[in-house]
């Protein structure tokens, strides 16, 4: 085996991490519980990092030795303290390789662009965020600043969208829904007032993105409540869009835009937001993500640390 790098998706939730050759192909692939400390803790994301490498290396038939370079994208590493905390935790697992550590957006970024940092992408998940770069490596974000104080446009606003219009509904403040029905049937729950209990009693922000798909198919069915809520989101991820591109003087350069993110699988949501993006952003090249963040982060190491190659897919 000849030498290869290392890409890692450090999530909420799981953890992928590639293991990828000079010439750009994967050589190796592992998904092992989340590596966000703050979601399971500070030893359980260090032993789910090491079982990932330690696997995905074994797939790939690399030893340690062979690894000439290790990028991870995570959430929440814009802050030194935790940044410092995960080239520790590398330096103790992969002895001597060197790393880098980027925010996961950029990893996104990088996975659809081939590790070229140009360009712009819209993550919409359960939060939301965009990250780019113009050609002089300046970066931008805006968004993900949590459900509390933004994220217009993410999974957790639609669903908190249908919810607020149902509860409106039966108020007789706003218009009756189709989302009412949907949305009791989606939770299982008899009546609006089963609601309240639902909603409170764990306000996890997963469980209301799980009903952004209720406005998704409410809106596709032809209800005006839920097509608002789309047009609004898909406004909102423009907004954000927006804001990144005249920070970055991009409004009038043709550069890719890739969407990302669970929310924006939908077809019904994603050509809402397509659309609205081709009115802030006219030349950009709009298209989805189709590999995984790893593979960025592999591709970034790839450009790092080995020279180009004649076969680099």
């Amino acid at each position: 085996m000849s030498e290869c790098v290392v890409g890692v998706d450090g999530g909420g939730t799981k953890t992928a991490v590639v293991v990828m050759a000079p010439s750009g192909h994967l050589l190796g692939h592992s998904v092992v519980g989340s590596t966000n400390w703050n979601s399971v803790g500070t030893e359980a994301a260090r032993t789910h990092l090491a079982l990932g490498l330690e696997e995905a290396l074994r797939l790939a038939q690399c030893a340690p030795s062979q690894v000439r370079g290790i990028c991870v994208g995570a959430a929440g590493v814009d802050r030194p303290r935790d940044r410092e905390r995960l080239l520790h935790w590398l330096a103790e697992i992969l002895p001597g390789v060197p790393a880098l550590v980027y925010n996961d957006a950029v990893i996104a970024l990088a996975a659809g662009t081939q590790g070229n940092l140009y360009g712009v992408v819209l993550i919409s998940g359960t939060g939301m965020i965009v990250y780019g770069f113009n050609r002089d490596g300046q970066e931008a974000r805006a968004g993900g600043w949590g459900a509390l104080l933004g994220d217009e446009g993410s999974g957790y606003a639609l669903g908190a969208a249908a919810l607020k219009a149902v509860t409106w509904a039966a108020d007789g403040r706003g218009p009756e829904t189709a989302l009412a029905p949907a949305v009791l049937a989606r939770l299982g729950l008899d009546t609006v007032e089963d609601l309240i209990d639902w909603a409170y009693q764990d306000m996890a922000w997963e469980r209301f993105a799980n009903l952004a798909p209720v406005a998704v198919t409410c809106a596709a069915e032809g209800d005006p409540v839920a097509e608002a809520i789309l047009d609004a989101g898909a406004e909102g991820l423009a907004v954000a869009v927006d804001a990144v591109i005249r920070r970055l003087g991009l409004r009038d350069e043709a550069f890719p835009l890739i969407l990302a993110g669970g929310t924006l699988r939908s077809p019904a949501y994603a050509e809402r937001v397509r659309a609205r993006l081709l009115q802030v952003a006219p030349g950009a090249t709009v298209q989805p993500l189709e590999r995984e963040p790893a593979e960025g982060a592999a591709w970034l190491a790839l450009q790092r640390w080995m020279p180009p190659s004649p076969t680099r897919a």
